[in-house]
């Protein structure tokens, strides 16, 4: 994706930086960037503004959505027939994201830090492969690159750094708690308000004339 007008650095807070990054990507900055204090933008609009295709801003678009980091109004144009999507950026998730992305990481590495615990692990003089004993069993003990016997690998500094790095999770965790929670999965989309039709009272019928 080729991305024209753009800059290096975008007036973002970190946290939204982060979390774009982790769940989309780099090249969906510019685009929560440009959306950042707008309301209600076309997509069409801003295809124009990045020097993106329209089919490539949708596709952002639609994978900040899946995340709820985006949310749109959808409306039909009176003159070309045809629907268009009108975004705004929702910040509100960003904490919430942040938050769940943190726990993910921290379980992760957890369960890596139980399989080193639990298992062994052997890997060849010039470390071309590590594999566990299962696996290395099952090749006679010989590393399948360079054929060298594999010996068996002292893993204690790699638990040593998993414990260090869930710590810190930890802490980043407890930081990252938002206030209140909220619904992840559903994506966000702004209805217009519906036409209020008012309802015409019916005129009544003259009374018939009784007959002498």
């Amino acid at each position: 994706m080729q991305i024209t007008k753009m800059n290096t650095q975008y007036d973002l807070d970190e946290h939204t930086v982060f979390v774009v990054n982790e769940l989309v990507g780099a090249h969906a900055l510019p685009i929560i960037d440009f959306l950042k204090d707008k309301e209600k933008i076309s997509e069409f609009i801003i295809a124009e503004e990045l020097g993106l295709e329209i089919n490539e801003t949708r596709n952002v678009l639609y994978k900040l959505l899946e995340h709820n980091i985006v949310m749109f109004l959808r409306k039909k144009d009176r003159i070309k027939g045809w629907y268009i999507c009108y975004w705004d950026f929702n910040p509100t998730m960003v904490p919430h994201l942040k938050h769940k992305i943190l726990v993910e990481k921290r379980a992760k590495l957890q369960d890596r830090l139980s399989a080193e615990e639990e298992g062994q692990y052997f890997i060849c003089r010039n470390a071309c492969s590590r594999m566990t004993f299962e696996t290395a069993v099952e090749q006679n003990f010989k590393c399948s690159e360079c054929g060298q016997i594999m010996q068996e690998q002292d893993n204690a500094r790699t638990k040593e750094f998993l414990r260090e790095r869930i710590n810190e999770l930890d802490k980043q965790v407890k930081a990252a708690e938002p206030k209140r929670k909220v619904a992840l999965e559903a994506p966000v989309v702004v209805k217009a308000a519906p036409k209020v039709v008012k309802a015409t009272a019916a005129k009544k019928k003259p009374a018939a004339k009784k007959r002498k």
